[in-house]
């Protein structure tokens, strides 16, 4: 056992995530009225099997994709109803309609409950809407225009936490209110900022997000900061950004979401870039994404969600898309490496970790997994007795890992094993001139005795 441990600690450390792969990316949608075509497009979720909700602002809709970015409806639509059907059916389709176009105005945040209903934020309505995700019907609404506790006024970003509290960042109350399921006001949330005469004035939020431990995510655009609060205390935990394009640094943040492995991803608007961040408010990334309308290029995004498959889809406002980031080839494969690894099978791995360091030689998850195959080979082949074999894969980890503590323990165990043929020869030649040596002596002494007796 003692001998598979540093392996287990290898194994665990290649199969830790690093940063998502955009080294490939695709685009849907451009400027317009029509189907997959947008004007200004902000919040962007995805279902539970991955269809993806953009909130087309200035088209005051929905637009619902497939997870490729196909188009599937527009929300408001007008139901389908046949032709024999109830008049009075009819006519709740329409009144459903029409009472949607109504109050859809400017569509700005987006998020679901743990009903899967679907809540959308309207910034010039100044309401929250309540949506059967799968109808499109209409099944209720929050808040209405004021500036009073359950009011709402210029409503922007919307998140529902695992308790159903919802989170609403209002641009023109400059404050983040936190609602119970009727709309009620359960905190009110104002962050301010000192001002050069020694006063303070609220800073408009923008982006709202609950984090898994319950704490909440804000993004303050015109301060450049992405602040976590204690609803329950309501103090300040962290805040992350200063302005500017370096790390740390911000300009104008607006959405934010989690990564796979639970780091934040923020979208740093006036950079045009993605920025990652670790949980407790440190930098971890910025996204080298360079501002333009070419493939793989941002102006302005706005909402943001990583898929199963680690696609970073992204509400690219300046250029009316949705663009996605994938994985490239080589991120792909480590994907199936690791299910090998986990399986323990390490023939089927070994081939297509080199195929990954020759595509990315410093890629840091496949050396590691190269250095855990090489153990698995390494210790099979000194079990196997191939001891020239065995130390050809120890030698090979040290171009991985230099400094490797194991590799030296490891290299003696085979010297010794290939060699005892000829040290236990050598064991047993000493022996035998001690033997030897100890038997003259013994002759000698009897010989010497028996003369000087006869003398």
């Amino acid at each position: 056992m003692k001998r598979l441990i540093p392996v287990i600690v290898l194994l665990n450390s290649a199969l830790a995530a690093f940063a998502l792969d955009l080294s490939e990316f695709t685009v849907k949608g451009f400027e317009g009225k029509g189907q997959l075509e947008f004007n200004t497009p902000e919040d962007l979720i995805l279902s539970e099997d991955g269809r993806i909700i953009v909130a087309d602002q200035k088209n005051n809709r929905l637009q619902i994709l497939t997870r490729e970015g196909d188009f599937i409806r527009f929300i408001p639509q007008m139901q389908t109803v046949q032709e024999n059907a109830d008049p009075a059916v009819k006519e709740a389709a329409k009144v459903n309609f029409d009472k949607l176009v109504s109050l859809m105005k400017k569509p700005t945040g987006l998020a679901f409950d743990k009903a899967k209903r679907l809540y959308v934020s309207c910034m010039d309505s100044d309401i929250i809407l309540i949506l059967d995700f799968e109808s499109g019907t209409l099944l209720g609404t929050i808040g209405k225009s004021g500036k009073s506790q359950g009011d709402l006024k210029s409503p922007m970003d919307i998140d529902i936490a695992a308790d159903g509290r919802i989170a609403v960042a209002e641009w023109q109350n400059q404050r983040v209110q936190i609602l119970d399921q009727q709309g009620k006001c359960i905190k009110e949330i104002v962050y301010n900022e000192q001002t050069k005469k020694g006063g303070f004035k609220a800073i408009q939020p923008r982006g709202v997000f609950w984090t898994a431990e319950g704490k909440l995510l804000v993004s303050y655009p015109l301060f450049n900061q992405v602040v976590c609060w204690n609803v329950e205390s309501g103090e300040l935990e962290w805040r992350y950004g200063v302005k500017g394009r370096d790390r740390g640094m911000l300009n104008n943040p607006s959405f934010i979401n989690y990564t796979p492995e639970g780091r934040v991803l923020i979208s740093d608007s006036q950079n045009n870039r993605i920025v990652e961040i670790t949980r407790d408010g440190k930098y971890y990334l910025n996204y080298p994404i360079r501002k333009g309308s070419a493939p793989g290029r941002l102006i302005s995004p706005r909402g943001l969600m990583v898929n199963n498959d680690e696609t970073l889809v992204v509400a690219d406002q300046g250029n009316n898309r949705v663009h996605f980031f994938q994985p490239g080839q080589a991120t792909l494969m480590l994907r199936e490496v690791k299910e090998l690894a986990l399986k323990d099978d390490w023939g089927s791995a070994m081939p297509k970790i080199e195929r990954i360091l020759y595509l990315k030689p410093n890629d840091e998850q496949a050396r590691e997994l190269m250095v855990n195959a090489l153990y698995y080979f390494g210790d099979r082949s000194f079990s196997e007795g191939d001891f020239l074999k065995s130390e050809e894969y120890f030698r090979r980890i040290l171009r991985y890992r230099p400094d490797d503590p194991n590799v030296p323990q490891k290299l003696d165990a085979i010297f010794w094993a290939s060699n005892q043929g000829l040290i236990a020869s050598v064991v047993f030649g000493i022996i035998a001139v001690i033997i030897a040596l100890i038997m003259i002596w013994i002759f000698k002494n009897i010989l010497s005795r028996f003369v000087f007796r006869r003398t």
